[in-house]
C-alpha cells in the first residue's frame, strides 16, 4: 500500500463514506469531441462528459462543465477557481497542482496526420519527426514520447485542431498530432469534410496514453477523487461504457478493447 493510498483511506475512515452532503462541482474541459464538447445548442455532450456526470450522480453530487481553451482551463485549476478537469494526461508538472483519480477514463491513441501525396513518413521513432513542421494545439500534451522531444521540434501552435487541419491541407505544415477519436470526429464534420479527402492518418500510432480526471489541489478534494474511483468501477461494470461508444460512434480500437477487458 503506497503513501497516497494510506492517506486516502485515512481520509475516508475519518469522514465515514466521504462527503455526506450533496455538493456541486465545477469542471472545465477543452472542446474535445466526441469525449467532451459543446453542441450547437450550447449543451455539453460526449462520452467522457456522460460518464463523469454519471459517476458524480452515483456519489450523490452534481457537476457543471465549461468548455474553454485548454490554457484557460489549466490556469483555473492551478488557482483553484474550478474543482475538476477532464480528460487529462498525467505528468509531473500537472501533478504539482492536481490530484488525479487512479483509473483511466479512456486510453487516448495519438496518431499523426499528413497531407496525401506528401513525402512525410513516420517509422515509429519520434526522433525522426524533428525535420518536419508540426501543428499543435496550445497547451495540449501529446504523450510522453512526443513531449520528451518537444523542444527539438519545429512546432506551430494554434488554438484548435480544426485550424491545424486546414493548415495541413494548405501545405503550411507537414504533420498534425491528434488523438484518434477527436480527429475522426472532426474530419467527419460538414465544414471539415472537404479537407478529409486531402489528408491521411499515418499507419503507426505516436503513443497510447491513459487520460484521467484531475481535481484542484487548492480545493482539497482528495476524498472526492478516491470516491470517484470507487463509483467509477461500479459504472464501468454496468455496461454503460459500451453503450456510450455506440452512441457517439466511437470505433472499437484494439486499445479500447484491451482497456475494457479490465471491466
Amino acid at each position: 500500500m503506497n503513501s497516497r493510498t494510506r492517506l486516502v483511506l485515512g481520509l475516508l475512515l475519518a469522514t465515514g463514506s466521504g462527503l455526506a452532503v450533496a455538493d456541486h462541482f465545477r469542471c472545465v474541459s477543452l472542446q474535445y469531441p466526441p469525449l467532451v464538447y459543446q453542441n450547437n445548442e450550447g449543451q455539453i455532450e460526449g462520452l467522457a462528459f456522460e460518464l463523469v456526470s454519471t459517476v458524480f450522480k452515483q456519489m450523490g453530487h452534481s457537476i457543471s462543465v465549461e468548455v474553454l481553451p485548454w490554457a484557460r482551463s489549466l490556469a483555473l485549476m492551478k488557482t483553484g477557481e474550478r474543482d475538476c478537469i477532464f480528460t487529462i494526461f498525467r505528468n509531473p508538472e500537472r501533478e504539482s497542482f492536481l490530484d488525479f483519480n487512479q483509473q483511466s477514463i479512456i486510453p487516448q491513441v495519438v496518431y499523426l496526420y499528413a497531407k496525401k501525396g506528401s513525402a512525410v513518413s513516420y517509422d515509429g521513432n519520434p526522433g525522426s519527426l524533428t525535420p518536419y513542421r508540426i501543428g499543435t494545439v496550445s497547451k495540449i500534451n501529446y504523450g510522453p514520447k512526443f513531449e520528451e522531444l518537444r523542444n527539438k521540434m519545429m512546432l506551430e501552435e494554434v488554438p484548435t485542431l480544426e485550424q491545424n487541419l486546414k493548415k495541413l491541407a494548405l501545405g503550411r505544415i507537414d504533420l498534425v498530432p491528434s488523438n484518434f477519436y477527436t480527429a475522426s470526429y472532426t474530419l467527419g464534420q460538414d465544414e471539415i469534410k472537404p479537407l478529409a479527402a486531402q489528408l491521411t492518418k499515418l499507419a503507426l500510432p505516436l503513443d497510447t496514453v491513459p487520460s484521467y480526471i484531475g481535481f484542484a489541489k487548492e480545493r482539497n478534494l482528495q476524498v472526492v477523487a478516491a470516491q470517484f474511483d470507487v463509483h467509477f468501477k461500479k459504472v464501468m461494470h454496468s455496461g454503460m461504457y459500451r453503450k456510450l461508444l455506440k452512441k457517439y460512434d466511437i470505433q472499437m480500437t484494439p486499445e479500447l478493447r484491451d482497456y475494457l477487458r479490465n471491466y
